[in-house]
């Protein structure tokens, strides 16, 4: 019995532990920088600086978000670009964290969107939901470009890369499986990639990169994983929100074929809210003609 105490006891420890790691490092950012190399990339998009922002679920860094604002001015960034969830899909829930932050975002850069699982789930189910998608969508009318399985031309002179938004099916998000993604899939909801150009890839689940390099995406930039909650050292992350154990793709950089997908490990969390050796973060890419790197 005394044993068993001793157990208990050293596991309540270690809980408490990671709950207060949790806290501290919930309220910490991290800015993780990459440069992305390929022949394939325009010269005139020398040293074009991208900046991610995936699951930010509500969080608020600093008053009215100005310490993450702050560091976001501080990147000096061309583009802002949104991987998806920086909502909180549950009802009663308010948008006015993430809608005040990209409106101040939205009058310093031009800002793209591709919708998370969390967009997605309350744009399906107003009867749940509520209008809390389209109050969302109305306050950032004329703001945001979305890009909803949709692609646009960035141009900078006589040149331009193409910037995709994936809206995959729900189905793709269920717990527990993963569901096999049929080869014509990406091209039934995108088309084909525009020949000869550069291509960059926002699709919020990074689990189908395979098939977004199949499909042609040179750059994929992804959220979800939230950076598996707690990474642990030669593990990687714990726990996706698919509730996978030790997840393939957490966060960092990985390569498939002649594609590169760089996975944030997202600003903010939801129901579960641990991080630990996983600080928040947003990445800035920077964009180089040479070749790869």
């Amino acid at each position: 019995m005394k044993i068993l105490l001793i157990i208990i006891g050293i596991l309540c420890v270690c809980f408490l532990g990671i709950c207060i790691i949790s806290v501290i490092e919930n309220r910490k950012i991290v800015v993780t920088n990459y440069l992305i190399s390929s022949p394939s990339i325009p010269e005139s998009f020398r040293d074009c600086r991208f900046l991610v922002l995936a699951d930010l679920h509500n969080a608020c860094f600093g008053k009215n978000n100005e310490t993450l604002l702050q560091m976001i001015r501080e990147q000096q960034p061309d583009y802002i670009l949104i991987a998806g969830d920086m909502i909180v899909g549950k009802p009663e829930q308010s948008t006015d964290v993430p809608a005040s932050l990209i409106e101040e975002l939205a009058r310093e850069y031009p800002v793209y969107y591709a919708k998370g699982n969390h967009e997605l789930r309350v744009g399906l189910y107003p009867d749940t939901y509520g209008t809390l998608w389209t109050d969302y969508q109305k306050r950032l009318e004329g703001k945001v470009t979305w890009l909803v399985n949709e692609g646009t031309a960035l141009t900078r002179g006589d040149d331009s890369i193409w910037l995709y938004g994936l809206d995959i099916d729900s189905k793709y998000y269920k717990r527990f499986r993963h569901r096999h993604m049929e080869a014509s899939y990406l091209s039934d909801l995108l088309g084909k990639p525009e020949p000869e150009a550069y291509h960059i890839l926002l699709a919020h689940n990074p689990d189908y990169f395979p098939e977004y390099a199949e499909w042609g995406a040179e750059l994929v930039l992804s959220g979800h994983l939230h950076g598996g909650l707690i990474q642990l050292p030669w593990l990687g992350g714990m726990l996706s929100p698919m509730f996978h154990f030790f997840p393939r793709y957490d966060r960092g950089r990985y390569e498939e074929k002649n594609s590169v997908m760089l996975l944030s490990g997202g600003l903010g969390s939801h129901t579960f809210r641990f991080r630990v050796n996983n600080l928040p973060e947003f990445l800035v890419i920077t964009l180089s003609p040479e070749g790869e790197v």
